[in-house]
């Protein structure tokens, strides 16, 4: 057994600590001109202004991007062009999920020469034989999240093909960024639902670690903890929002939730979460609202073990009786989620009944890029996944 350790070489986190600490981290880099990755959402707010103009204060050049949600493989290509008439030698990102995503994929791009569209699904892990990513040279990444998608402790990407309406997956050690600022000031724009529903994006990286086909103690009691602080502060959170040590301890949740993920592989939460998104722009958040309590549910008599661990670890293994408490962890999640108001059904997102034989094909092109043998391992799955996608309608 190995265990692999992600490049992030720091984690600053606090209240304020990126007005105290960004600039000491661009110097450790030895950046002068930096690429901002952000969305237009954020170009106004007070923390991401003052930021910039920091950077400025201490001649240091900026250029920023926005993304959009899902990476759309277009856009990527035109602030790619851009990228490459500034020649940064430093990204930050500042956003959610999206923003980090897209940052990631714009550094592997430089570095890999990429000039088309085309040229990027050639490298993704959905694509059959795909070519390698060396990443070599690469251009250092400082990730200030928004949300609670933990993106920034990952080394893996997505990006939506506009054609086929697919997400396709990259990965490569060195897109890791290599410093993270969980700041909860920069948090405090955030609107609610994108606050929250993140946030349960989080429970979802946790839940599927600790039922991952390849489990390690060092990530499942990571995920524990991480479940235990999520579960407590996201409520706090909806209560009083500008709260900023709740949403600290959220941020702190959403850390534990992926930790050093390289080590894990997530499951079929995610797998249907990544082509809601691509095919119905369903935000991930919103993703794992609707599908986590059902594949709970569905893997119950593969993972009665490790669910009764989350029974246990949320205060409510009350009977003694392992496979009882173990039924329970669904609806403890499923009663979170209603408790936070977050709209939690296909139909909500007006995805009609006759689109899920659509959604099913492009959902088992995922789960079969991912090799995962908890779901692949089942008797006829496009009706399995047919039923769970009916049940979440």
């Amino acid at each position: 057994m190995i265990y692999h350790y992600l490049p992030v070489e720091r984690v600053h986190y606090g209240i304020q600590c990126t007005a105290q600490k960004l600039i000491d981290e661009v110097c450790h880099f030895n950046a002068e001109k930096v690429l901002i990755v952000t969305t237009n959402s954020l170009l106004k707010s007070h923390p991401f202004m003052e930021m910039v103009q920091s950077l400025h204060n201490h001649s240091i050049k900026t250029f920023t991007i926005c993304t959009k949600q899902h990476v759309p493989g277009s856009i990527l290509l035109q602030d790619l062009k851009e990228m490459y008439h500034y020649h940064p030698d430093l990204i930050i990102s500042c956003g959610g999920g999206s923003p980090i995503d897209g940052a990631k994929i714009l550094s592997f791009c430089l570095a890999q020469g990429i000039q088309t569209e085309e040229e990027i699904y050639q490298y993704s892990d959905h694509t059959v034989n795909h070519k390698p990513i060396h990443m070599k040279p690469y251009i250092p990444h400082i990730a200030i999240p928004t949300t609670l998608s933990a993106s920034e402790f990952t080394s893996i990407a997505g990006v939506t093909n506009e054609e086929d309406k697919i997400k396709y997956k990259f990965s490569h050690i060195h897109m890791t960024p290599k410093s993270v600022f969980l700041d909860p000031v920069f948090t405090i724009d955030t609107p609610e639902w994108l606050w929250i529903s993140t946030g349960i994006r989080a429970v979802d990286h946790a839940v599927e670690t600790l039922y991952s086909p390849e489990p390690n103690p060092i990530n499942s009691g990571l995920a524990l903890q991480a479940l235990k602080k999520l579960y407590t502060s996201l409520p706090l959170c909806k209560k009083e929002p500008s709260n900023l040590e709740y949403r600290l301890e959220c941020q702190l949740g959403a850390w534990l939730s992926l930790f050093s993920v390289v080590n894990i592989k997530l499951g079929l939460s995610h797998s249907i979460g990544h082509q809601l998104g691509s095919l119905f722009h369903v935000p991930h958040g919103m993703t794992s609202a609707i599908m986590l309590p059902h594949v709970m549910r569905f893997l119950l008599p593969r993972t009665s073990q490790e669910q009764a661990l989350i029974t246990e670890v949320l205060g409510h293994a009350k009977s003694g009786d392992r496979v009882e408490e173990a039924a329970l962890a669904p609806e403890l999640i499923s009663e979170l989620i209603e408790k936070l108001e977050i709209p939690h059904r296909l139909r909500d997102f007006d995805i009609a009944k006759d689109s899920i034989p659509e959604l099913v094909r492009n959902i088992l092109v995922d789960i079969r890029g991912e090799n995962n043998r908890f779901v692949l391992g089942t008797g006829d799955l496009e009706e399995e996944i047919t039923t769970l996608l009916l049940q979440a309608w």
